[in-house]
């Protein structure tokens, strides 16, 4: 049987790895960093969060929860991972990064069925493979994709969470509560009058803004804009 080959070990080329190998498939797991590095990931592991550590709503009248709720009947490593690292998010999933990349790194680099290879794969393969590198994959086959589609992508440039200095908190005036009334208080909020509420408002109007990197046509996901 020939090995089934996954390239990029994100989220989802994780999982597939997993669910192909735990029912006997021989998989080789494609991942090039570290051999190529890109500009977010901070280290070596597979499926590193780079974005929000959020995996949203637990709760099963919610789409996220009850999709999350199937993914445990079916064995998701992914889901398994999250839940073995989670982190206090009232009623939602939350992980600590580095615990939840370590874990799934582990259990795949240890799964005898698979083989992870630290190569950078160029080119679309003319076998049966599966392609799961998102939106960090690298230039040349990024290439070979679109050459293979025949067409052009579609993207949209989603903001990257804010992270705080834990240090620049005054805690003092702090207090914990829930999201949405929902779940345990695990979340710090800082009461704020009208008017400091005016003056932080203006000090982000009048705050230096960044230029985008690439042209001004950028398509921004607009329910996705936090402050950065």
């Amino acid at each position: 049987m020939q090995d089934l080959i996954i390239i990029g070990g994100g989220l989802a080329g994780c999982e597939a790895a997993y669910q192909a190998a735990q029912r006997g498939a021989k998989v080789k797991l494609f991942e090039m960093r570290p051999k190529v590095p890109t500009k977010i990931h901070q280290t070596d592991d597979l499926a590193e969060l780079v974005c929000s550590n959020s995996l949203k709503s637990n709760n099963l009248d919610k789409a996220s929860g009850l999709l999350k709720w199937e993914m445990r009947r079916l064995d998701s490593l992914i889901i398994s991972a999250a839940d073995a690292s989670s982190v206090p998010a009232g009623s939602a999933l939350a992980v600590d990064r580095r615990k939840f990349a370590a874990n799934i790194t582990s259990r795949l680099e240890n799964h005898p069925n698979i083989e992870i290879c630290r190569d950078e794969i160029t080119e679309v393969p003319s076998t049966p493979a599966i392609v799961a590198t998102g939106p960090l994959t690298s230039e040349k086959l990024a290439a070979s994709i679109q050459e293979t589609l025949g067409g052009g992508f579609l993207n949209f440039f989603d903001a990257v969470a804010p992270i705080v200095d834990a240090d620049s908190l005054d805690f003092e005036t702090l207090f914990h509560a829930s999201r949405y009334d929902k779940g345990d208080a695990a979340y710090w909020n800082s009461a704020l009058t009208e008017e400091k509420y005016d003056e932080l408002r203006e000090a982000l109007l009048g705050a230096e803004k960044a230029e985008a990197h690439n042209d001004e046509d950028v398509p921004y996901f607009e329910s996705c804009m936090p402050i950065e």
